[in-house]
């Protein structure tokens, strides 16, 4: 268990770096914060594709939720930095053939942004360690992990390039 105590060190802390990377973005020039969250997310994925597996000691959490009012100012406000390079055409899943759709950095895919910061305050509540490293990894292999990957991919190639 002390290798995943020390992972789970390392994950809370990418997260941390990436949650104050996207919460900077009213204080940065658009270039510098999509400069300074690219690494982040990179960061990020790279540790959380080392999240072991692990079974629960517990059947569920009680995760606290955010509130719309708090998700719709956040959106507003990457949006407003993003500006008209907040949309792009992305496929959702690269091994089916299917048509593109249109993402959103500030709408969607920022969203990753209120998942990390509700499952990083699980610990703080209580909840036994492998229900965290259960939950952190479930999450990002079902949910936040391709998000990240597509908006990873869009400033890659509105800022790389």
């Amino acid at each position: 268990m002390s290798d995943n105590i020390e992972l789970m060190h390392r994950f809370r802390a990418a997260a941390t770096k990436f949650i104050e990377a996207v919460d900077s973005a009213p204080h940065l020039e658009t270039e510098v914060f999509l400069a300074n969250v690219s690494h982040s997310m990179a960061e990020l994925y790279s540790v959380a594709l080392s999240l072991p597996a692990v079974e629960p000691e517990t059947t569920g959490t009680d995760e606290a939720r955010f509130g719309t009012d708090k998700w719709d100012e956040l959106r507003r406000s990457l949006r407003e930095k993003i500006g008209p390079l907040d949309t792009y055409w992305t496929i959702f899943d690269f091994t089916e053939k299917q048509e593109p759709v249109q993402g959103s950095l500030g709408r969607r895919h920022f969203g990753e942004y209120f998942d990390l910061k509700q499952s990083l305050q699980l610990e703080e509540i209580g909840v036994p360690k492998s229900d965290v490293l259960f939950d952190w990894r479930f999450d990002f292999r079902s949910h936040w992990g391709r998000h990240l990957l597509g908006a990873l991919t869009a400033i890659h190639h509105r800022y790389v390039e």
